[in-house]
């Protein structure tokens, strides 16, 4: 609890009542607190509570701030408090007030998916009708890709053309943007509004007007003279340029945010906005650093700063909080090692609900959960479907249904509406109507199954026919894996083609990898667990049964969903390069985009571990290689090998912290430490007082590229300032050694210490 306020809260409070300003705050920086104090100074110096706007990004924020700011207000003798709204709530008002003076035509606010998706079926159905050529029938392929569209499309200032071609999205999808604007016809005539359109239909009447027009418009909005607006990162241009139109200068704007926090590009938000578009709008903006946070301690800060300096050379994260245990995995596999750091948790009085497991992809929870559900360990999952509803692993529980006899006795099927994946994975293909029809005798003659696709292939020619006849007998001959139904398992995704059907029907390679990296997590357990096909399936059947999601549980999410939390525990599963930063080739030393997305990824990882308060562990066990490396203080840059640990985990630089905190909490002084991040490090210490005095060093090898000045060591010469390093295949090394004069080296054949100490 922060009673009171540091140097850098305290400037951010008593900034002028004029000048724009931009409020850059670390995770746990205190940042409603000071926002809190920052409205009760406007108010002492006489502006009115009903000029203050306060914009939150969701309404439990909203309802939280709202809550604690009466509470100061109240005990402060303030009886009116300003207005403190999300944007949707802000836009549903402001729709309201312009279809009361006839700016925008009456509609009916519709807040239900079920709604959109029946909607966005019948403008499905009109571009058939007119023509367009449609890809992909099966909704489920698209579905899910199309409702992230719209969203993008509505969070934008652009045509959906121009989303969709930014976005890259395979090419079987460039229906979408004629799917949009039909459904956008639709949506105008029926007059309905959906959720996203009470801020994209004020946007699109307000841009378009005259100054005049606009003048009398603004009058149907709140007279905000002080805007502060959170978590800023995450804002995308139609909120922003919205805002812009309605409450252009004098009215002063505070935002508060950090970008290395953005995590939300995948749906429209844009931390270019915060991080320069904002000064190139207003001009003349100051800005604050809120770079302390009171969640955790230095061993979390100083890993953060590391981290996030890769992005930001300037960042810093400052752990003011209690001192934050950080460890690896004890035991090499996921399951195995997640269930010993939970035993040794509770072993210490400490309650499960207070621990997070917290994962990049969804596919990375699926080892977690099983190995929870198998041990009856209580969890709460926040934000998926429960494993066992998940797509991939239904379909191949429906496979190890028919391994186990399930077409003669369908009693063996988890559930029978999984017969349909048997005939929609991969897709037999031909009109819906027909698939439709096909699904529903399957359903009622299982032991009919192969006769049906094969009266289907009867109809069919060539290849097609010829795989779908394959398909048949497949499935009639898969029984003889009943006692070994990983091999049967593995061989009908190879037969069968599986994988290749998730490449033609995915939007993105991440999408194709999650299904099939979903599907291998599942194999795995089936190899691990023994027993056959049916024992298999009535112990998933048990568990599922027994699982309840427990408010006593450990709490399962992405880290996508975990943005805003904090938990005692954090335990990060996932971390393997390729799938942690995501990618299907590393082409980010060449391609900028892919740098991008390099940085999106990192910033997503920067936020996973400043979760943690008391204990952080990285649920991965470095081999002998990456154990040395990390010692060494290395950061490998060039050349990483797929699923090796993360190169997020080396720019954490977990080693050199443990030796940091040792020698903090111990009081050790004058260690060296070998780290590539020495500079980093000097300037967290050089912010805090006190801090030890060490020295920082790293070796210099192969491709580690010195700049002219750099201090480095010498066994024989001693210390030395590098003049220069040449560029060339050699990358010989020129140093100065003073007295010893000037001395050339070849990197590969000598080793130097580059050093970095306290001022």
């Amino acid at each position: 609890m922060i009673t009171s306020l540091t140097d850098e809260q305290t400037l951010v409070v008593n900034h002028d009542l004029a000048t724009p300003a931009k409020v850059i705050a670390v995770a746990g920086a205190g940042k409603t607190t000071t926002l809190i104090s920052r409205i009760e100074h406007l108010l002492a110096q006489g502006v009115e509570p009903s000029h203050i706007g306060v914009f939150m990004f969701n309404k439990s924020a909203q309802e939280e701030f709202s809550e604690r700011l009466s509470k100061r207000l109240m005990a402060a003798g303030h009886f009116r408090s300003p207005s403190v709204m999300t944007f949707h709530a802000f836009g549903m008002k402001f729709c309201r007030r312009l279809e009361q003076q006839g700016w925008l035509a009456s509609a009916k606010l519709v807040i239900d998916d079920f709604s959109l998706v029946k909607m966005l079926r019948e403008a499905l159905q009109r571009l058939i009708r007119n023509g367009e050529k449609i890809a992909i029938l099966d909704e489920k392929d698209w579905l899910e890709d199309v409702l992230l569209f719209v969203d993008q499309v509505k969070a934008s200032h652009q045509p959906a053309q121009i989303v969709f071609e930014a976005l890259g999205w395979s090419n079987e999808r460039k229906f979408f943007p004629a799917l949009y604007n039909e459904l956008e016809k639709l949506r105008k005539r029926n007059n309905i509004r959906f959720f996203a359109d009470l801020l994209s239909d004020p946007y699109e009447l307000t841009s378009e007007l005259g100054e005049p027009e606009r003048v009398r418009v603004r009058g149907l909005v709140p007279d905000f003279r002080y805007l502060l607006i959170d978590e800023f990162q995450d804002i995308n241009p139609c909120q922003y340029e919205l805002l812009k139109l309605l409450y252009p200068m004098p009215c002063q704007w505070m935002i508060v945010g950090d970008v290395q926090q953005c995590i939300y590009e995948w749906r429209g938000a844009s931390p270019e906005i915060m991080a320069s578009q904002f000064d190139r709008d207003f001009g003349n903006v100051a800005t604050y650093p809120l770079s302390t946070s009171f969640r955790f301690g230095h061993a979390v800060g100083l890993m953060a700063s590391s981290v996030i300096s890769e992005n930001d050379p300037d960042a810093l994260v400052i752990g003011a909080g209690a001192r934050t245990r950080v460890s690896f995995a004890r035991a090499p596999k996921t399951g195995k090692a997640l269930l010993g750091e939970l035993k040794a948790w509770v072993d210490e009085g400490r309650a499960l609900s207070d621990t997070a497991v917290l994962v990049r992809l969804y596919s990375d929870m699926v080892p977690v959960q099983l190995a929870l559900m198998h041990k009856g360990v209580p969890y709460q999952l926040h934000g998926d479907s429960p494993l066992l509803e998940n797509r991939q692993i239904r379909m191949l529980m429906a496979y190890l249904a028919v391994i186990a006899g399930g077409l003669e006795s369908p009693s063996t099927f988890f559930h029978p509406d999984d017969i349909e994946y048997l005939l929609t994975v991969p897709s037999l293909g031909g009109a819906m109507a027909q698939r439709k029809t096909l699904i529903q005798q399957a359903k009622q003659s299982p032991q009919l199954l192969p006769q049906i696709i094969e009266s289907v292939a009867d109809a069919t020619d060539g290849w097609r026919a010829k795989k779908l006849y394959e398909r048949a007998d497949w499935l009639r001959s898969l029984s003889i894996y009943r006692t070994d139904p990983a091999q049967g398992l593995a061989h009908t995704l190879e037969k069968l083609g599986i994988y290749r059907y998730f490449e033609s029907t995915s939007s993105k390679d991440i999408q194709t990898q999650e299904k099939i990296a979903t599907c291998d997590a599942f194999m795995a357990y089936v190899r691990g667990v023994g027993g056959d096909a049916k024992s298999i399936l009535e112990q998933l059947a048990t568990l599922n049964e027994k699982q309840t999601d427990d408010s006593h549980g450990v709490h399962l999410m992405t880290i996508h969903k975990s943005k805003g939390l904090e938990f005692d525990q954090v335990l990060l599963s996932g971390l393997q390069e390729g799938r942690f930063p995501y990618y299907d080739e590393d082409l980010s030393a060449i391609d900028k985009q892919a740098a991008s997305d390099l940085a999106s990824e990192r910033r997503l990882f920067y936020v996973a571990i400043t979760r943690a308060k008391q204990k952080l562990v990285l649920l991965e066990t470095p081999s002998a290689d990456e154990h040395k490396r990390m010692k060494q203080g290395d950061i490998p840059r060039v050349a990483l090998k797929n699923l090796s640990l993360s190169r997020f985990v080396f720019e954490a630089q977990p080693y050199a912290v443990s030796r940091i905190c040792e020698a903090w909490y111990e009081d050790k002084t004058g260690t060296q430490i070998d780290t590539e991040k020495g500079s980093v490090f000097q300037r967290y210490l050089n912010a805090v007082d006190p801090s030890p005095s060490l020295t920082f060093r790293h070796r210099i090898e192969g491709q580690n590229l010195l700049q002219p000045g750099d201090k480095v060591r010498h066994d024989q010469f001693g210390q030395g300032v590098v003049v220069r390093q040449e560029r060339d295949a050699k990358q010989m090394i020129f140093v100065d050694f003073g007295e010893m004069g000037l001395k050339r080296f070849n990197p590969k054949h000598t080793q130097l210490i580059k050093l970095s100490s306290r001022a």
